[in-house]
């Protein structure tokens, strides 16, 4: 369905706006414009108000006039054969309205031929899940996966050869990671009490003749060196019972009293025999690796979920590089700018699909109120770009008040693929060609 003219009544004035079959931008309007001529061409296409009037073309070619007169019941004119086909539009309680053919309402046709800034970012978590992955480099990213599926299973199959779960090949390489701790906590401790007594003791025993002969002032470097060595085994002897702390609270976590009963009771059987033991550590070691890569290329999204929406992903992502000019498709991830231009262009994408099957096979117009106001210039042109091959199959109409948008019209509006539509008194394109002019008014 293509909206050809909308035209309002407003008492002894009549305003008409004639709007491309494809690609209308309306320019130099604000957003209570907008709004309102938004307003009023959903209205005209629902049960709007007496006053406001359409010429529509169907999919098929077949041209309609929706006419409200302000003094009579709304009628739908085939205006090819100049007959009247009003029922054929009308709703269950009677009234003409388009909307209600495909189970719209005013208020639910708003929400979904009415695009803003706010409605390109927002979507679900599950949306963002798989754009976060179409931006990764695609084979990189399945190849990773697939690594921690077999580095997964290999966790198992080595579990499994000590009758354990996977999930305590963790409690092991903790355990074993805290005792290792410990041990090199208490070597330490032990070597710098061992020098501290040495150096200590000899500086006590120098305190005294020292004293004798220099007095107190002659004794104070001894008795400093005394202290300080005493300070620095203290410092290690609490290093020392901090790494013990931490491996209680590692044996405590795995049931086990001591470093000792871990080994002995072998926590619920894990530790079959010492080869057993290095080999689970190993399997879960690596399993931890592949993890790591994982979570660098896809955060915190699971490797199962990812798997579980393969088949989406990789259609997102050719998606995504196909309708955006990816500069360098060998990266892991798009750039930035590329990620700005990919999301947006996923997001308008989704919804014109959806608005080309919403009412049964017969598509409904796009309304873009101002949807690029923070989008950086080159992005921009690369998403009016993107809509401008999208309208070849299905209007669109955008309104705006940037002057970028308006400046790009202008130039394709000569090539025909569009029309720009600019109240007076807006700025004149280059050239000196007078810019259309309309009038309008909002609801």
């Amino acid at each position: 369905m293509h909206i050809e003219r909308l035209t309002i009544e407003a008492g002894d004035d009549t305003f008409s706006l004639d709007l491309h079959p494809s690609f209308t931008v309306i320019a130099g309007v604000g957003p209570a414009e907008r709004r309102g001529l938004v307003g009023e061409m959903l209205g005209a296409l629902g049960s709007g108000r007496a006053g406001v009037h359409l010429e529509l073309r169907a999919d098929s070619g077949t041209r309609y006039g929706l006419l409200r007169p302000v003094d009579g019941p709304a009628r739908v004119i085939s205006l090819a054969r100049g007959i009247d086909v009003t029922d054929s539009f009308r709703a269950e309680d009677g009234q003409v309205d388009l909307l209600a053919r495909s189970g719209l309402s005013g208020r639910s046709a708003k929400k979904l031929l009415r695009l803003t800034e706010n409605d390109l970012t927002t979507r679900s978590q599950f949306e963002q899940n798989i754009l976060t992955l179409a931006h990764v480099d695609q084979g990189r990213l399945w190849d990773v996966a697939r690594k921690v599926t077999e580095r997964d299973q290999e966790v198992a199959e080595a579990a499994a050869a000590i009758g354990s779960d996977p999930e305590d090949a963790p409690i092991i390489q903790e355990i074993e990671r805290r005792h290792a701790a410990f041990e090199e906590a208490e070597e330490a401790h032990d070597r710098v009490r061992r020098i501290s007594l040495l150096v200590g003791a000899n500086a006590a025993v120098a305190i005294v003749p020292l004293g004798g002969i220099f007095g107190l002032a002659g004794a104070a470097p001894a008795l400093a060196i005394a202290l300080a060595m005493t300070v620095y085994s203290a410092v290690y002897w609490r290093r020392m019972e901090a790494a013990r702390r931490h491996e209680q609270e590692a044996l405590d976590a795995a049931g086990a009293q001591s470093y000792l009963t871990f080994q002995i009771n072998k926590v619920n059987g894990l530790l079959a025999d010492d080869h057993q033991r290095r080999q689970l550590m190993r399997a879960a070691e690596y399993h931890r690796s592949a993890l790591t890569e994982w979570q660098l290329l896809a955060g915190d999204i699971p490797v199962d979920w990812a798997l579980d929406h393969r088949a989406e992903i990789r259609e997102a992502a050719n998606r995504l590089r196909s309708t955006v000019e990816v500069r360098n498709p060998m990266a892991v991830r798009l750039s930035p700018e590329e990620e700005t231009a990919a999301d947006l262009a996923h997001a308008l994408l989704h919804r014109l699909n959806h608005l080309r099957t919403l009412g049964g096979g017969e598509s409904y117009p796009l309304f873009l109120d101002e949807p690029f106001p923070q989008v950086e210039d080159s992005v921009k042109g690369e998403l009016l770009e993107l809509l401008m091959k999208a309208s070849r199959h299905q209007q669109v109409i955008f309104l705006t008040e940037d002057e970028h948008v308006a400046s790009w019209a202008r130039l394709e509006a000569m090539t025909g693929g569009l029309s720009i539509i600019e109240p007076r008194g807006s700025e004149q394109p280059a050239g000196g060609d007078e810019p259309r002019s309309s009038k309008h008014v909002a609801a």
